[in-house]
């Protein structure tokens, strides 16, 4: 598998607070990756730079041999590609299900809205939605939500799909109908990045585990080593803690 993102050196500071401080790392065609780390660590903070949301003051972030923090970059290209979900949703209150699936693929990208429209209803049928094409965000559920909100980055054909915490918000019954949607993306070989909570999640999705403390990476392993053998000390506290909280 080749590389189809890596980051080089990548300083971001707010004010004199380096949140990123010289992160490397890769991510190849069809691996997923989550991104695991104490609150406050700069994991979204990561996700977010990836997709133009936070502006970097060193080091390179490559998508397709390119560096996408270049002056002349149109993140509104580069965010066809590189599709993101977030915690909160960010549906439009005032467009029912269809229509907020369908903006993206017929404005930006102009796309013939018949043909946006069978592969919107293949998806929503996919993540069990299909009969809640007409309704409004108000009607729904969080869990619905957010599986609305991942068709919709999935209509715009993305190469990478960015998840930052998107379960976080959710009460509990409805984190698993989220959690699957994404399993099934992974099974299908979409390639993603994902900062979560959710342990067993992270365990059985990812292909490797980053866990970064400080703005640094801390540790590097696949899941299976991570979670039983954790190399450093910080990362054994930090499981330690959701063990007990478990």
């Amino acid at each position: 598998m080749s590389n189809l993102i890596e980051i080089k050196n990548l300083l971001k500071k707010y004010s004199d607070k380096k949140v990123i401080d010289g992160i490397n790392l890769s991510i190849k065609k069809g691996e997923v990756v989550v991104l695991l780390g104490p609150s406050g660590c700069g994991k979204s903070t990561l996700l977010r730079t990836i997709n133009g949301l936070e502006s970097i003051q060193n080091g390179e972030i490559i998508f397709h041999g390119k560096n996408i923090h270049g002056k002349n970059t149109d993140w509104k290209k580069i965010r066809e590609k590189i599709g993101m979900v977030f915690q909160n949703y960010e549906l439009f209150p005032h467009l029912n299900v269809i229509d907020n699936i369908l903006l993206a693929p017929t404005k930006i990208q102009k796309r013939d809205k018949k043909e946006v429209l069978i592969q919107a209803e293949e998806l929503l049928k996919k993540v069990g939605l299909e009969d809640r094409k007409f309704s409004y965000p108000r009607e729904l559920s969080g869990g619905q939500k957010q599986r609305i909100a991942i068709v919709r980055a999935l209509c715009m054909n993305p190469e990478v799909m960015l998840f930052d915490e998107v379960t976080a918000s959710l009460d509990p019954e409805m984190v698993r109908e989220v959690l699957d949607v994404i399993l099934n993306l992974a099974k299908s070989g979409m390639t993603m990045f994902i900062v979560t909570h959710e342990m067993g999640f992270a365990k059985l999705v990812a292909n490797r585990i980053i866990f970064l403390e400080n703005g640094k990476i801390c540790e590097e392993s696949d899941p299976k080593e991570f979670f039983s053998n954790p190399k450093t000390q910080r990362a054994k506290e930090f499981l330690n803690i959701f063990q007990y909280e478990n």
